[in-house]
């Protein structure tokens, strides 16, 4: 399916702030990575506005359906499909102008939870949430929670012991994993205010 023709105004913006704080990264220029922190943060959460549209929580269990999506949402992706078909998913939705929010989910557990899974920049993040009510037709609350509560668990995960710039680079490599946890940025940004203190 071609891109559509109007292309929701974040992802433009998305696309620039990622670019900028890769050439700050490398020339370790920590205000340019905070000032762009913010404006990716900004456009994701123009993306969860966006994707809040009102409509119900939707299964993507083939990638055949998958390419027949036409519009934004909340979107669950489920077996057999894994957590790379969820980031194609992901960006599919995205280069067709789309405003998704895409999460996938695992075989359920022996202990009947459900295991969450999410790539980010070459690493792969599980967690295990409770499964949802009705599991074929999981709730918007439920799926909203759980974005917050995989957030969490990833920024848990941090190595408070490690130098400032470990940390940031944990959070970077992993922000496409939660792209709109909004404390992520949050933090990165912290970091990046610390690192710029330290170079005085």
């Amino acid at each position: 399916m071609p891109p559509r023709k109007k292309i929701d105004p974040w992802l433009r913006t998305e696309k620039s702030a990622i670019e900028a704080i890769f050439r700050a990264r490398t020339d370790e220029r920590w205000g340019k990575i905070a000032g762009a922190l913010d404006d990716l943060c900004k456009a994701r959460q123009a993306c969860v506005k966006a994707a809040h549209n009102g409509k119900k929580v939707r299964i993507i269990d083939t990638m055949e359906f998958a390419d027949s999506l036409c519009g934004g949402g909340r979107f669950l992706v489920t077996p057999p499909l894994v957590g790379r078909d969820a980031s194609l998913i992901e960006n599919a939705l995205k280069n067709r102008g789309f405003s998704a929010i895409v999460l996938c989910r695992e075989p359920k557990t022996k202990r009947g939870l459900c295991p969450i899974v999410s790539l980010g920049s070459g690493i792969t993040v599980r967690t295990q949430v409770n499964e949802p009510d009705e599991p074929e037709r999981p709730t918007c609350k439920w799926f909203d929670n759980v974005v917050d509560e995989f957030g969490e668990y990833v920024i848990g995960r941090i190595d408070t012991q490690a130098t400032n710039k470990r940390q940031l680079d944990f959070v970077l490599a992993h922000l496409s994993a939660i792209p709109t946890y909004i404390n992520a940025y949050r933090t990165a940004m912290n970091l990046c205010n610390a690192l710029a203190d330290e170079s005085v």
